[in-house]
């Protein structure tokens, strides 16, 4: 079934995906107590006062969501209306679920960390706390620096980058740049991954969480306003 006769149904649900990833922002801050520095360094939660395990948990639920999960739909619009656009589609599309399951699967994973080890912690005796903050650091740089920054934000970066270059050469310019910038910094989070570039993860990570939820609520209202057709064409 081609899902371009979807697309108002897929533009709902693109909006509802920006909005959890608004609210996993939200939830975030809560979590840490409207704490900056452990909003950088998810390890300083354990030593924050009035930290939120309830909030902790949803807003890795949000983030699963609402980053991720819920933007199955598009990826397939997307995919369906570039069949004929690019030779590399298939590759494209791989690209983008690619980003979806290694994020989802990273977010669930600190969903269940985050509140049974903040928990632990704070019931523990010195010594069993250097252990949890060991292993919760650990955790922490295995998703953050390994599945996240590393890993899902090459795949990211190429899907975002290569759709909003289709959209721009089919006249659609608004969505089209936002996708591209959206891919940029998370072409700018890879890179600083692989060359362990500190201030270029900050700036490139800190534009994506902004801009994946703008592009979101962009497209979405996108989708809903303007149908894309397969005769949209414009081969390469």
């Amino acid at each position: 079934m081609n899902l371009l006769k979807e697309q108002k149904a897929i533009g709902v649900i693109t909006v509802l995906a920006g909005l959890l990833a608004l609210a996993c922002i939200l939830a975030t801050l809560v979590a840490v107590n409207f704490n900056n520095e452990a909003m950088a360094d998810p390890v300083l939660v354990l030593t924050t006062a009035g930290t939120n395990t309830v909030a902790a948990r949803w807003s890795m639920l949000f983030d699963m969501f609402g980053y991720y999960l819920l933007l199955l739909p598009v990826i397939y619009l997307l995919h369906d209306w570039m069949k004929e656009k690019t030779a590399w589609n298939n590759l494209v599309t791989f690209c983008g679920l690619a980003y979806v399951l290694i994020g989802s699967i990273g977010a669930s994973i600190l969903a269940v960390v985050w509140p049974n080890i903040i928990d632990a912690f704070q019931h523990a005796a010195v010594a069993e706390q250097q252990i949890l903050k060991a292993d919760f650091r650990l955790i922490n740089d295995a998703v953050y620096n390994g599945l996240w920054n590393l890993l899902e934000m090459g795949f990211a970066a190429t899907w975002w980058i290569v759709t909003g270059y289709q959209l721009y050469k089919n006249k659609f310019n608004i969505v089209g740049w936002v996708s591209i910038v959206t891919g940029v910094s998370c072409l700018g989070d890879a890179l600083a991954g692989i060359f362990q570039i500190g201030w270029l993860h900050e700036v490139a990570l800190n534009i994506y969480l902004v801009f994946a939820i703008v592009w979101a609520f962009v497209t979405g209202v996108f989708l809903m306003r303007k149908r894309l057709t397969a005769s949209d064409l414009v081969c390469v």
